[in-house]
């Protein structure tokens, strides 16, 4: 496994928490007359799915609720609330990379504290445990800011099993509402509705995929599957037999118990730590740490990676078909692990028998 690992140096978390700043510095306060576009002759935003009262608003890996009569601030994941001088919405996404949650917050803190972005901040001092919606397990933090007379509030959450840090802000005039707590109590409503879209199925079982050497892998809905050596000839000898297909912390749990393999949860939950600052797919090499260094220039596309898009698929080899009257019975287990990659839609595995990497690009589903 250890070829596998792909160790690159820690970004700054400084330069993680810039991103959340961005939406927050640019979009300012809600002046007067901002407060009076919420303009009920707009449309509403893209992507929105209406229901009575609420609308589901899906972005960037995420989504959560939003009251349907409320407009969105074009360019921006923020809501003008109808009748009221406030916004609300998602201010900011970021990967946690390979920093615990206390970590990034405390960052966060520092930075609003060292550059006076607050003339008054009051943040908690750790995060604390957090569930979503759907029920993914987070941490999450409450800061409350002014500058001028505008009061920011903003719930930090982190997400480790999907390598994600959020931060949700609410923005109104300090000197007509004269209190925070309006502002906290919408805020923590619309958080409350918080779902996550990244590594939510499984993307490999009951699907067909072509295998970077030209091979064609169909894997059946029942759990058989058939590997063909051409995708475009099915005419040759074939290998059949069953698969299984574990997912998130169910695929290490899987892979170490499998003792024949020699690998630990500790040394897969590394090679997760060293992957979530960037994933480069097709297995490491030895330049890779120049690169993370900064000492080689990288220009290289990362892909984002977390625990809910690990996968460990068995393949049991059970028949060698030459023909329908000539089957060879017999085979062994092959065992693949790696991260699925849903926007190139492909698998990038590490075949644990031999020790090589493969990548397994959709193609359809099985018939």
């Amino acid at each position: 496994m250890k070829n596998r690992m792909v160790f690159f140096k820690r970004i700054r978390v400084l330069a993680l928490v810039l991103l959340l700043l961005g939406v927050l510095s640019a979009c300012g306060a809600p002046e007067e007359s901002a407060a009076d576009s919420a303009r009920p002759e707009e449309e509403p935003a893209a992507g929105l799915q209406e229901d009575a009262s609420y609308t589901d608003y899906s972005t960037q890996g995420v989504a959560f609720q939003v009251p349907a009569d409320w407009t969105r601030a074009e360019g921006t994941d923020l809501f003008y609330a109808t009748g009221r001088r406030e916004v609300y919405g998602l201010n900011g996404v970021s990967p946690l990379g390979s920093y615990t949650p206390q970590e990034f917050y405390e960052a966060l803190v520092s930075h609003y504290e060292d550059t006076n972005q607050f003339s008054d901040l009051q943040a908690a001092e750790s995060v604390s445990a957090w569930q979503s919606a759907d029920g993914v397990d987070c941490y999450a933090a409450d800061l409350t800011g002014y500058q001028d007379s505008i009061l920011y509030c903003t719930k930090l959450i982190a997400a480790p099993q999907k390598n994600l840090v959020l931060t949700f802000c609410g923005q109104a005039n300090a000197e007509t509402l004269g209190d925070a707590a309006p502002v906290w109590d919408q805020l923590n409503e619309l958080c409350e509705s918080l779902t996550f879209e990244i590594g939510t199925r499984d993307e490999i079982t009951g699907n067909t995929f072509l295998c970077g050497d030209g091979s064609q892998l169909c894997l059946g809905d029942g759990g058989d599957f058939r590997w063909y050596s051409s995708a475009e000839d099915h005419e040759k000898p074939y290998y059949e037999g069953v698969y299984e297909v574990f997912r998130g912390q169910a695929a290490m749990d899987k892979a170490a118990s499998l003792t024949e393999y020699g690998l630990t949860v500790e040394e897969l939950e590394q090679v997760l730590s060293a992957n979530m600052n960037g994933y480069i797919p097709g297995g490491s090499r030895p330049s890779d740490l120049l690169y993370a260094m900064g000492e080689l220039e990288d220009g290289r596309e990362r892909y984002q990676v977390c625990l809910d898009t690990f996968y460990a698929v068995i393949l049991h080899n059970q028949r060698l078909v030459s023909s329908p009257e000539e089957v060879r019975e017999g085979g062994n287990s092959t065992l693949y692990i790696g991260f699925y990659l849903p926007g190139l839609g492909m698998a990038d595995l590490t075949n644990c028998n031999v020790g090589s990497n493969t990548q397994w690009t959709f193609q359809e589903k099985t018939a």
